[in-house]
C-alpha cells in the first residue's frame, strides 16, 4: 500500500502494485487480509516482521495551468502522513492525515484545508465473511479512487448530490454526498461467495454516512474550510454489490435519501498490461433535475521493468446539467525506483469547453 509496507516486508512496490498507487491482484489480497501477508516467507527468506517507523510520507509539488480561467500557479498541494496495519488477529487500521492540503479555486486563489483526514478508520473481521468498518472513509468499495493514476478523480464517482439547506454553510457543504467522497460513518460487509484470493468473490456492503469531517485544522484558513464537524444527521444509506476476480470487477451501487438518490454501475477489466474502467449513473432529487453521468477510461501500464513503471491513459467523462460538453482527460505517469522510497511523476491534460487545463505533479513517497 505504501513504502511503510515495503520496509516491513522487504518487498519492492511492484510486488503489490501494477504501478504505485494502483494495486495488482496480490495487493488487493494483501489489503483484504487487513495488511497481512499470506505466508511468512518470500523467495525462501523470512519476511521482516518489525517496521521501526510504521509511517509513510507523501509530498507533492504541482504546477497547474487553467487556460480558460487565465491563471497558473506552482504550489505544494499535499503533504500526507500515512499509517496502516493489523491489530491483533481480527482488526486493522488505516490513517491518512493531510498536514498540507491546498487546492486551486476558480478565482485563482488557493483553498487551505490543512489538517484534515483523508482516511481514519478501523476494520473488524468479526466472523467468516462478515466485517465492520468505522471511522472516516469513502463509501464506494469496488474502486478506491485514491489509488488512481490520473491527477483528477473520475466525475462518475466524485460528482456530488448537494446537501440539505442549512444556516451553517459548512454543515450544508459536508451534507453533500458522492460515492468517492469521504464521510464519517459505519459500514457492514458480507462476502457471500469466496475465491482463490480473499479479495475475490461476491461482496455486499451497507454504509451509513454521517454529516461531518474529522480534522485537526492547522491554520486560520483551515479552521474555516476544514473545521472538525460531526453532525448527528445521516446523509442517507449507500448500498453496494460487486464481484471481483483479481483486479477485474463488476458491480452496482445506490444511494438513497428522503429527497435525493443515485444509482450506478461500474466495471473494471484487466488483460495483460491494459486496464479499463467504465461506468454509468443516474441521480436526482427534489431540489435538482435528474442527471445522467458516465466515465470511460483505458490505461496501458507496461510491466517491462520493476525499477520504473511508465504508463499512459485517457478518460472521457460527463454529467449532464453540469456542463454542455464532455471532458477528455489524457494523462501519463512515470514511477520509480519502487523500493523503500519512490517518485511519482504525473502529467494530465483536460480538454473541455471552458475548463481546459494542464496539471503536472511530482511526488516523493518515503
Amino acid at each position: 500500500m505504501t513504502t511503510q509496507f515495503a520496509r516491513k516486508t522487504g518487498l519492492n512496490c511492484v510486488a503489490c502494485h501494477a504501478a504505485p498507487p494502483k494495486l495488482n491482484a496480490k495487493g488487493e489480497a494483501f489489503l483484504a487480509r487487513g495488511y497481512r501477508m499470506s505466508s511468512e516467507t518470500a523467495d525462501g527468506k523470512p519476511f521482516k516482521t518489525i517496521d521501526p517507523l510504521p509511517v509513510a510520507v507523501w509530498v507533492t509539488g504541482r504546477h497547474e495551468e487553467q487556460m480558460d480561467k487565465g491563471y497558473g500557479d506552482t504550489f505544494v498541494p499535499k503533504v500526507e502522513l500515512i499509517s496502516g496495519g493489523p491489530i491483533g488477529n481480527a482488526f486493522s487500521y488505516f490513517v491518512e492525515w493531510r498536514v498540507v492540503s491546498l487546492s486551486a479555486q476558480p478565482d485563482g486563489t488557493l483553498q487551505d484545508r490543512g489538517g484534515r483526514f483523508e482516511d481514519a478508520f478501523i476494520n473488524w473481521d468479526f466472523a467468516n465473511g462478515h466485517a465492520l468498518r468505522a471511522g472516516q472513509f469513502r463509501a464506494l468499495g469496488q474502486y478506491d479512487v485514491s489509488r488512481r493514476l490520473s491527477v483528477s478523480e473520475p466525475i462518475l464517482m466524485s460528482g456530488s448530490l448537494s446537501g440539505d439547506p442549512s444556516s451553517n454553510t459548512r454543515i450544508q457543504s459536508l451534507g453533500a454526498f458522492s460515492p468517492s467522497g469521504r464521510s464519517p460513518g459505519v459500514a457492514y460487509t458480507y462476502q457471500s461467495m469466496g475465491g482463490a484470493l480473499p479479495s475475490d468473490g461476491l461482496f455486499h456492503t451497507m454504509t451509513l454516512p454521517w454529516v461531518g469531517e474529522f480534522s485537526l485544522p492547522l491554520s486560520t484558513g483551515a479552521q474555516e474550510e476544514a473545521s472538525f464537524e460531526l453532525d448527528p444527521s445521516l446523509k442517507g444509506v449507500f448500498l453496494e454489490t460487486f464481484y471481483r476476480l483479481g483486479v477485474s470487477s463488476v458491480g452496482s451501487h445506490a444511494f438513497i435519501d428522503d429527497d435525493r438518490w443515485l444509482f450506478g454501475g461500474l466495471g473494471l477489466f484487466n488483460i495483460g498490461d491494459v486496464y479499463t474502467t467504465a461506468g454509468l449513473g443516474l441521480d436526482g432529487g427534489d431540489n435538482f433535475p435528474t442527471r445522467k453521468r458516465y466515465s470511460a477510461e483505458v490505461e496501458w501500464l507496461p510491466s517491462w521493468f520493476d525499477r520504473f513503471r511508465p504508463g499512459i491513459g485517457a478518460r472521457a467523462e460527463h454529467i449532464s446539467e453540469i456542463s454542455n460538453e464532455p471532458a477528455v482527460i489524457p494523462y501519463m505517469v512515470l514511477i520509480g525506483p519502487n523500493t523503500f522510497y519512490t517518485f511519482v511523476l504525473q502529467g494530465e491534460g483536460r480538454f473541455q469547453e471552458g475548463s481546459n487545463a494542464v496539471i503536472l505533479d511530482l511526488s516523493a513517497v518515503f
